[in-house]
């Protein structure tokens, strides 16, 4: 018996000493884990949490209240306008490109395209207006500079470099947690990275001139955006393919009076089952309803996914790391001036009303004048008629 307690308990004492050992080893491989980290410049004003909330607020209002006049109005041209803009951003950046430095507005650039391009398709199969409208030309050329904002960003997220780096400055191990990660100038994990040594752009000069080492973003990493970057541009080819032949149809057979022949609609196609060129459109018809159909859920929810997972990867710490606060005005100033347009565009449209109405009012007006001068006149005649005829019957 006392043989079998002292081997019980050396038993235990191996196992105990054997998993500490264990947790040792496996703190020191976390903290000694090179984190992969980049030189960038952090995201500008333009694509902080106040303009992001209003692109979200108008494509909402564009798809939602597209039957509103007012709101159509003073959203829709916003609504295009900001991805248009994010776009010609795109094209810059991969034009000055810099080695070993990334611009954290692509992430931006690419949240503002990406969305737009898979919602503003969507708008335009739900609604009539956008679809039988001049303006469906305009959007076909807003898809085209998209397409090519969004091939720039493509190849901006392949280009980004990411750097090991284990210790930092005073030569302790970094956590792979990025909350705990030592942001600061004095941390530069080997690399240039610096307002005064480099890298330079000419898009950031002045007080946007600040450069950090930070963390390579873990939610939305540049190998993933790459991807869905890729699938937009295929996304947004097959769109313009589909509008190309809408908007080539109405912009050159129209002018120059080319019109259908359905003069020979019922003879039936030779190589067929007893189907004539009418049945095939409407079988032609019905297809494309469906796919529609099946369309608005598909890219619909492809959006709200970019969406979401965009906006995680915006408050994650390297992303979000010296960005321009909510309370600044760059925020905030372009959600007031687009409530204000909002309510200059119901002004109009219910001064429109009430004119409407004060036009009415005098139209009825002046018929009440002219029914009442024509009624006395009348009057006057049949008294005149009725004297005349008192003084022929004395």
């Amino acid at each position: 018996m006392p043989a079998l307690s002292w081997n019980t308990s050396l038993s235990d004492a191996i196992v105990s000493h054997g998993s500490n050992l264990s947790v040792s080893l496996a703190s020191a491989n976390n903290a000694t884990k090179p984190v992969e980290v980049i030189c960038a410049w952090p995201v500008s004003g333009q694509y902080g949490a106040g303009s992001r909330v209003l692109y979200y607020v108008l494509i909402a209002a564009c798809l939602f209240a597209r039957r509103e006049i007012w709101i159509k109005n003073a959203c829709l041209a916003a609504a295009l306008l900001l991805p248009a803009v994010a776009a010609v951003h795109g094209i810059v950046l991969a034009a000055l490109h810099r080695d070993k430095a990334v611009d954290m507005d692509i992430y931006g650039a690419f949240q503002l395209c990406s969305i737009g391009v898979l919602v503003v398709p969507v708008t335009v199969r739900l609604s009539e207006t956008y679809r039988n409208t001049p303006g469906r030309n305009t959007i076909f050329l807003w898809a085209g500079l998209l397409l090519a904002g969004l091939l720039s960003l493509t190849i901006e997220f392949y280009r980004a470099q990411t750097f090991p780096c284990s210790q930092d400055a005073q030569g302790r191990p970094i956590l792979t947690n990025p909350s705990k990660f030592p942001y600061g100038e004095s941390t530069t994990c080997g690399l240039v990275c610096s307002e005064t040594e480099g890298p330079f752009s000419p898009m950031r000069k002045g007080s946007s001139s600040d450069i950090y080492v930070i963390p390579a973003p873990s939610r939305l990493t540049f190998g993933t955006a790459t991807l869905i970057a890729a699938a937009c541009c295929v996304h947004t080819i097959v769109w313009m393919a589909s509008m190309a032949e809408l908007v080539f149809e109405d912009n050159w057979k129209s002018p120059f009076g080319i019109e259908v022949d359905d003069s020979q609609a019922d003879e039936q196609i030779p190589g067929t089952n007893g189907a004539t060129k009418k049945t095939m459109r409407d079988v032609n018809a019905m297809i494309r309803f469906f796919l529609s159909v099946v369309a608005v859920p598909i890219f619909g929810g492809a959006g709200l996914a970019i969406l979401i997972i965009g906006e995680i990867n915006f408050f994650s710490g390297p992303v979000s790391y010296q960005v321009e606060s909510l309370a600044s005005i760059g925020q905030w100033s372009p959600i007031v001036g687009t409530g204000l347009a909002v309510i200059g565009s119901l002004y109009l449209v219910l001064a429109a009303d009430v004119n409407a109405v004060k036009e009415d009012n005098m139209l009825f007006e002046r018929q009440q004048s002219w029914i009442t001068l024509f009624g006395g006149r009348v009057h006057h005649r049949n008294t005149w008629i009725k004297h005349f005829s008192r003084n022929e019957t004395n």
